[in-house]
């Protein structure tokens, strides 16, 4: 996997969590919990609905342990996550689907003036 992150540039980062994209692969590294996890694009919005839908409140307000399992796929591990890695995973989620939008706007904006 090393080869692929050699050349793929982040595309939004936080403290703790980044997210990176080969152009090559056309895939999507998620750098969260000291495991880099590849992702194909519609992973990465799965995951992102998936960490937009948990409940915070309910979370907080629950007897139970403040922590949430998140299933992705049979190709990825099962995410044990307290409240911070969700805030975590939601800000860095968040950034990197402004940054993609704001990517494209800007290449359509290249595309329409030199066509």
């Amino acid at each position: 996997m090393s080869s692929k992150l050699i050349s793929s540039a982040i595309v939004f980062e936080t403290l703790a969590t980044s997210v990176s994209q080969c152009d090559r692969s056309e895939k999507f590294f998620l750098h969260f919990l000291e495991k880099p996890m590849e992702l194909k694009l519609c992973e990465l919005i799965g995951l992102k609905r998936k960490i937009e839908n948990i409940d915070l409140t309910a979370l907080v307000s629950s007897q139970g342990p403040d922590i949430e399992i998140l299933y992705l796929s049979h190709q990825h591990p099962i995410l044990v996550l307290s409240i911070y890695e969700i805030l975590e995973l939601r800000e860095v989620l968040s950034g990197t689907f402004t940054m993609l939008e704001l990517n494209s706007l800007i290449h359509k904006s290249i595309h329409r003036k030199f066509s």
